[in-house]
């Protein structure tokens, strides 16, 4: 797919009065130590009229001027970072805006979703950082007018740093609704929160390994790691929320319940590739290497479970990470034992680690939960995979003016110094209806997944999308 850069521009914040002047925010103790110096990429499909390609100029002006208002309610997004505080003073606050030009239609493109060409659509396309951090935009967009008019696709990073998957989407709703003039339902961008609850500590520890460690999420040496896209639709998700229900869980959600049978097959892909390593080595399976274990790693967001409640204004990345561990010879698990054991993770974030955190040895909980995680990373025989959900945040509401979106993706080109495996992104599907989840594994355990029939009775491989 080719795409042509026609501009590139900052857009710095618009003069607004808000109710204190802060120039300066001192990073809170998370973002200083598992805020990730990566862009987090998504980009969002509208379906325009066929006139749209002579409208062009009056859209790129209105979303720089939307843009600018919303930068100026998020002073901590436009501003730079150095060292342990975000600077909102100098001269180069702002968020880097492209326009680019796709020389083929939209309904071309969404016929068979080409997941390669996704980074051409986003700003930074290997969402690395190429200057310093103290130099680098936070926020960065590029507008993708596809030809004849026929569709716009708005792709943006989001640098990791002190911006979550929260923060992401709150800032995009709130762009959207300032293009749209919706002024009465804007409110504006806070740091309050995370500077309080957690605030700064020095650390001689890098805990950000601990978090994400390389040893267990990297691709090992002479091995490629693939992306795949599956659509679980609602009938698909129904059946899956009743095969994991069990004594314990009589309620299981639709992330859970998709969560849990995605681990169930990765682990058992894993499981078959670890056991073809052994066999390949020319060594005889013992007992201890058919005794199989996983951690399924869950980034959960803080906000609605913090007492009281934390606004979606509230910046940064508020978020932890509950860890469920499954250890069984027989990899085919029960749907039921696996949402028992993921429940049982979450509950113990809300219930214990939260109230702990936010209190008054909140410093030592967040330390011992660290040391915790990175133990349980490095279990004898575990295989981890982590797992972040988009779904509820309302991106498939989002609306610049061209209605509601008809597709939301990710993508980004792999970096080959740093093959990243085992993560698995969801996110709700455009229609609402049914979750869509992005998976990262091993070429040889992507392999043995996508082509296993009993993962595919519920999860269809890249289908295409229709412009309505």
């Amino acid at each position: 797919m080719e795409v042509e850069i026609i501009s590139r521009e900052l857009i710095r914040p618009a003069a607004f009065q808000r109710d204190q002047d802060q120039k300066t925010f001192q990073l809170s103790l998370l973002d200083i130590y598992i805020g990730v110096e990566t862009y987090t990429p998504i980009i969002l499909f509208y379906s325009t009229k066929k006139n749209q390609s002579n409208n062009n100029e009056n859209t790129i002006s209105s979303l720089k001027l939307s843009l600018s208002k919303t930068l100026a309610r998020f002073p901590m997004l436009a501003g730079r970072i150095k060292g342990n505080f975000v600077h909102y003073c100098s001269s180069n606050n702002g968020a880097l805006f492209v326009e680019a030009s796709v020389k083929t239609s939209m309904a071309d493109f969404l016929k068979t979703p080409r997941l390669e060409s996704l980074s051409n659509l986003i700003p930074f396309p290997d969402l690395v950082l190429k200057e310093p951090l103290e130099t680098a935009v936070q926020v960065a967009a590029q507008v993708n007018f596809f030809s004849c008019g026929t569709g716009i696709a708005m792709g943006f990073c989001f640098l990791h740093k002190i911006i979550d998957g929260t923060t992401m989407s709150t800032f995009i709703k709130t762009w959207a609704l300032s293009n749209e003039g919706i002024v009465e339902k804007l409110a504006c961008g806070s740091y309050e929160a995370s500077s309080s609850l957690f605030p700064a500590r020095e650390i001689s520890t890098n805990y950000n390994d601990l978090v994400f460690p390389e040893s267990a999420i990297l691709v090992a040496q002479q091995k490629n790691c693939s992306v795949r896209r599956f659509v679980f639709d609602a009938l698909a998700i129904s059946n899956l929320k009743v095969r994991a229900k069990s004594q314990s869980v009589s309620n299981p959600t639709s992330v859970e319940a998709v969560t849990c049978f995605i681990w169930k097959y990765a682990m058992k892909a894993a499981s078959k590739c670890k056991s073809l390593e052994v066999v390949g080595n020319g060594k005889e399976a013992s007992c201890d290497d058919t005794k199989w274990g996983s951690l399924l790693v869950h980034i959960v967001n803080m906000r609605r479970r913090i007492q009281p409640p934390l606004s979606e204004y509230e910046v940064g990345n508020i978020f932890w990470t509950s860890c469920a561990y499954y250890e069984e010879s027989d990899t085919d698990a029960n749907l039921g034992n696996l949402e028992t054991i993921l429940r049982q993770s979450l509950l113990e974030i809300t219930n214990d680690f939260i109230p702990k955190a936010v209190g008054e040895d909140g410093f030592e909980t967040i330390l011992s939960s660290l040391h915790q995680l990175g133990l349980a990373y490095y279990a004898k025989g575990s295989e981890s995979f982590i797992f972040s959900s988009w779904c509820n945040m309302g991106l498939n509401t989002v609306n610049f003016g061209w209605n509601k979106p008809i597709w939301i993706a990710t993508g980004g080109k792999p970096n080959e110094s740093l093959m990243i495996r085992n993560i698995i992104l969801l996110m709700d599907r455009a229609s609402g209806e049914g979750i869509e989840a992005w998976i990262t594994l091993d070429d040889e355990t992507m392999n043995l997944l996508e082509n296993d029939y009993e993962f595919l009775e519920f999860a269809s491989p890249n289908p295409g999308i229709t412009l309505d």
